[in-house]
């Protein structure tokens, strides 16, 4: 039996070597924004402490509604097509077969991070939230989609909105994560 110093090591070299994998072996690289992903030689990916919205989403402005959802995906696309993207593998013990959840990065700059600070994409909506700063600093610049008062979903949901016109990617992506570990727990695996 191995010890669990020994399994963590293990891990790791695992996690390392796969990182370095997908580094080098870039041969294909696409997004999926139906589902929210990017896919490197065929391992999807789902960033880390970040959720582009949709890509059906429109946003107002005082100037009338924008395809804010067609933006972002179109500014991510443009950011991972810019340089060498690595992507680096994050352990979950919730996580599915579907994608695993990754930080990744282009050129040495944190994507998720860059897709926040930009305004293309919402930090996670937990108290632990990686991106908060890069957030409020893209919403009081008025980036991406804050332009034009962008209101996030969390703060119509408390108002008890019955009808939102701004996006609502961490919605989606509640939904998206409750579904996957349905797809993946115990009771569903029935082999």
């Amino acid at each position: 039996m191995m010890s669990l110093h020994r399994y963590c090591a293990w891990l790791t070299g695992l996690v390392l070597t796969l990182s370095y994998v997908l580094a080098v072996a870039q041969n294909t690289i696409e997004l999926q924004p139906d589902k929210g992903l990017l896919v490197i030689d065929g391992h999807p990916f789902v960033l880390q402490g970040s959720t582009v919205i949709g890509p059906q989403r429109t946003c107002r402005t005082s100037t009338g509604d924008w395809s804010c959802g067609q933006a972002a995906w179109r500014a991510f696309e443009e950011r991972v097509r810019s340089g060498i993207i690595i992507c680096t593998p994050l352990l979950s013990l919730t996580g599915s077969a579907a994608a695993v959840s990754a930080e990744c990065a282009v050129n040495n700059e944190n994507l998720n991070a860059w897709l926040v600070r930009r305004g293309w994409a919402l930090s996670d909506d937990t108290p632990s939230a990686l991106f908060v700063s890069e957030e409020n600093a893209a919403q009081a610049e008025q980036a991406g989609i804050w332009r034009g008062g962008f209101v996030p979903p969390s703060d119509w949901r408390a108002q008890g909105a019955t009808e939102c016109n701004a996006c609502s990617a961490r919605h989606q992506s509640i939904v998206r994560t409750r579904e996957l570990r349905q797809q993946s727990s115990p009771t569903n695996n029935s082999n």
